[in-house]
């Protein structure tokens, strides 16, 4: 895998097209994301967020987007909708430009989410991956992007592959030193996107992407225990 030439110096802090609107996580977003990631384990069953989660969880995963959004290395965003803005899930793209290590799970490049019980079956992850997924490529400087399920999470290997990435093999556990699931791996590069949803360079953000997306998630951390 090729790590970008050059990170921008800016990430951006807000993504739309016609179903979803991705933008930064703030602090009034805090009371949101406790309630979501602290009263459903399936969440925590199918990513690297904690169980149970509490306030220190929380209090970590602030800062740790108050980090990214001085960094160029990570790319941590609200999941919204155009005709409301309470936050329902997060998506990101973490560790971009990271060397690899071949024995860790938590890979470069790596794109990771989650949403919210109540806001699932309506295509918001689909079009957050789209998105998040065709600025990277495009905008970022990344040329192949990663993303992880739990084996056994289909609704989210659903999501990666109507989102336009290609299964690439399955992972055991005992194959890292960082975690304990068993993981399919997935890959995007610029000839997939373009297979899945047209030109990159002319992607719009206004254009809808994707439809009815099942449960929740994949991993979304950029360590294997830290906050959201």
């Amino acid at each position: 895998m090729t790590a970008p030439e050059r990170l921008p110096d800016r990430l951006p802090d807000r993504l739309q097209d016609d179903r979803v609107v991705l933008r930064g996580i703030v602090e009034r977003d805090a009371e949101a994301l406790f309630g979501h990631l602290s009263s459903d384990p399936d969440i925590a069953r199918w990513t690297r967020i904690p169980w149970p989660y509490t306030r220190g969880h929380l209090r970590d995963f602030m800062a740790l987007v108050g980090r990214a959004r001085l960094g160029s290395t990570d790319l941590v965003l609200a999941i919204t909708e155009p005709d409301a803005d309470t936050l329902v899930g997060s998506v990101g793209v973490h560790r971009m430009g990271g060397a690899e290590h071949p024995r860790s799970a938590l890979l470069a490049n790596e794109v990771g989410y989650w949403l919210a019980r109540e806001a699932r079956g309506r295509g918001l992850v689909t079009s957050a991956v789209r998105l998040v997924s065709a600025c990277a490529l495009r905008d970022l400087g990344v040329s192949t992007l990663n993303l992880q399920t739990k084996v056994g999470n289909t609704a989210s290997q659903n999501v990666a592959r109507r989102a336009g990435y290609h299964f690439v093999r399955r992972v055991p556990a005992s194959e890292v030193d960082d975690d304990l699931s068993d993981h399919d791996r997935f890959e995007m590069t610029r000839a997939d996107y373009e297979r899945a949803h047209g030109p990159l360079d002319t992607a719009s953000v206004t254009g809808a992407a994707g439809s009815g997306d099942g449960a929740t998630t994949t991993p979304t951390t950029t360590g294997r225990r830290s906050g959201a």
